[in-house]
């Protein structure tokens, strides 16, 4: 399977576990947010568009700067992010991924990591 489209489906999955899990709903049932998570070494992305807490569409981004918050990363890495396998925080930390927007942003977004993967 070519990376993009593991990234894609990995990014599906992410959105299902998110929308269906109760105390990740809970948790941010008043968030609304585009989130673009971008493959730097694959230059694509996919933008997600979270309205009160449920992610109401994913959709191919045009660019690393098509959302106001952005997780940039190694495609491989983002994988491994969000299947669970990385500690997302760690990743911030280190600098293996860049994150932006505003602090609540990132903190809904490890919020949502650690209720998922803990």
């Amino acid at each position: 399977m070519e990376i993009g489209e593991e990234l894609r489906r990995t990014i599906e999955k992410f959105v299902g576990e998110v929308n269906n899990n109760e105390r990740v709903q809970k948790l941010i049932r008043k968030w609304s947010s585009v989130v673009n998570i971008w493959g730097r070494d694959i230059e694509e992305g996919y933008i997600l568009e979270v309205q009160n807490g449920k992610v109401i569409s994913v959709r191919k981004a045009a660019s690393k700067d098509d959302a106001t918050v952005k997780v940039i990363g190694d495609t491989a890495t983002l994988i491994r992010m969000f299947n669970g396998k990385e500690k997302i925080a760690h990743l911030y930390l280190d600098g293996v991924i860049e994150t932006y927007g505003s602090e609540r942003d990132q903190i809904v977004l490890d919020a949502i990591a650690r209720l998922l993967w803990s």
